[in-house]
């Protein structure tokens, strides 16, 4: 049985309204993309005084690959995630929160910082053979928060460096495996042992899952309990189909993990201290979704709660937010001054019924080639529009397409396409949700083509984006043609 993604399950008894589109002055836009957003130290302190808590919160920071909004919470009903669904239920979900990058590396960088991918340097995959990386100085948010005094631990995957995770700012490293049943161990044994103290912890679980394993989930047996939710943007085929159902499984699995932290945390003498996070990196690993600026590539899950506090009473707050937001946001709930480099733009007012305005207008994101997927691009989106811009050739994909995902993961086959790839696209994600309809070349919405565009550049120049001058050259060109001059003549 196939199930519609209908409107997204409603746990929520309150939502905060969304935005509305309005025109703004440069100045405005500026303000509300999230630049030059970040508070004085002068006025963090005012807004520690404000805190959620009397005192800071712990908080445990669960994290997964390549899961969208693929949750029962989000309206997938033929996904099991009883755990994640609880959560959101009790909790506060956003609806209409989005990455700014579709590959992992880049949105969790940018997630960490608070800082846009062009800003931070660290654009593309972290992991050979790209080696993107954060430019010097960048602060992550283990670090921020081990200078506010809190303790650091990572527990399984971080994906935003090569190195030793140490360097991002965490004092603790659990897991060496990095395998998820490790991860729960570790960190049931760490809340175990948690305690009230005048020290809060910050613990991050980062979970492989539901990343496919060496393109696939052959791994898992087909979860057709609740049948099979087929995206539109892909076919019935049998072969989409059973991938989808084994896909099922793994998000399963994954929410069964998450389900014995959270056990661990209702046991532990800090339950009731502990703020509680889970989320994503980007889209699911199908075409049409992952590695594109599609709103299936960029739309992902974000829920949090804490007893006791704002955070609590299945609110689900449906303004735009950006995954650059998240470090603000953060922050500022647990009273840590933001640093004054931040891009991204606080959502705690909302959060705690100060205000019901939007933090933000418009959400941006970033995509560079990787592999085969010629794709360099930017794009802009605002309640109802989508505006993308393209930066080398290519061809239009065919919507819906039958492509092996599996096939597509391990770069053997691309969705078939056609036509010459525009400079431009639009999107009216009101009447077409899906992104089936270009309408950048229709006269009736030349201004909206003109207004985004105008906003895009005006962002690219902001977050000092090297398009703006010209490609860009990777990391991988640099070390090559620094291997090459040891031959220059």
């Amino acid at each position: 049985m196939t199930h519609s993604p209908a409107r997204a399950a409603e746990p929520a008894r309150e939502r905060i309204d969304g935005m509305h589109d309005v025109p703004l002055t440069r100045r405005e836009f500026v303000a509300a993309a999230g630049a030059g957003a970040a508070m004085t130290l002068a006025e963090t302190a005012a807004a520690g005084k404000e805190s959620l808590m009397a005192k800071r919160p712990n908080i445990l920071m669960i994290t997964s690959h390549d899961l969208g909004r693929h949750l029962g919470c989000y309206g997938v009903e033929s996904v099991n995630s009883p755990n994640l669904d609880r959560l959101a239920a009790r909790g506060v979900r956003f609806e209409n929160y989005f990455a700014t990058a579709a590959v992992c590396s880049p949105s969790r960088a940018c997630m960490m910082t608070g800082r846009y991918p062009q800003s931070n340097g660290l654009m593309g995959l972290t992991h050979a053979p790209w080696w993107w990386k954060y430019n010097d100085g960048e602060r992550h948010l283990a670090a921020i928060l081990a200078d506010a005094g809190y303790g650091t631990t990572l527990v399984g995957l971080q994906h935003v460096t090569q190195g030793d995770p140490r360097r991002l700012g965490y004092q603790n490293v659990l897991s060496k495996q990095q395998k998820a049943e490790e991860s729960v161990e570790a960190a049931r044994r760490f809340l175990a042992k948690a305690k009230r103290s005048a020290r809060p912890f910050f613990l991050k679980v980062g979970f492989f899952e539901v990343h496919r394993a060496g393109g696939d989930y052959r791994h898992r047996e087909p979860d057709t309990s609740k049948g099979v939710f087929i995206p539109p943007y892909l076919k019935d085929t049998p072969e989409i189909r059973d991938d989808l159902a084994r896909f099922q499984a793994d998000i399963r699995a994954l929410d069964a993990h998450v389900g014995e932290i959270l056990k661990a945390l209702q046991a532990s003498d800090v339950a009731g201290d502990t703020l509680v996070i889970f989320t994503v990196d980007h889209g699911i690993a199908y075409p049409g979704a992952k590695w594109s600026l599609r709103e299936s590539g960029l739309r992902i899950a974000l829920i949090m709660h804490q007893p006791g506090t704002a955070l609590e009473g299945g609110k689900v707050v449906t303004h735009l937010a950006s995954n650059v937001d998240f470090l603000p946001t953060l922050l500022d709930l647990a009273g840590v001054p933001i640093p004054k480099n931040v891009q991204g733009v606080s959502f705690k007012d909302v959060l705690t019924g100060k205000t019901d305005e939007p933090p933000r207008r418009y959400v941006f994101a970033q995509r560079i080639s990787h592999a085969l997927r010629d794709d360099t691009s930017r794009s802009i989106r605002t309640e109802r529009f989508k505006l993308v811009r393209y930066f080398e050739p290519g061809r239009c994909v065919v919507y819906p397409t039958d492509a092996v995902p599996g096939r597509v993961s391990r770069h053997t086959e691309r969705p078939t396409r056609r036509g010459t790839r525009p400079f431009v696209q639009l999107f009216d994600l009101k009447e077409d949700p899906n992104e089936f309809n270009d309408i950048a070349d229709d006269p009736k919405h030349a201004d909206v083509v003109k207004d985004l565009s105008q906003r895009l550049w005006a962002w690219m120049a902001d977050v000092g984006d090297p398009l703006l001058e010209g490609p860009k050259a990777t990391p991988y060109y640099a070390a090559a043609m620094e291997d090459f001059r040891k031959f220059a003549p």
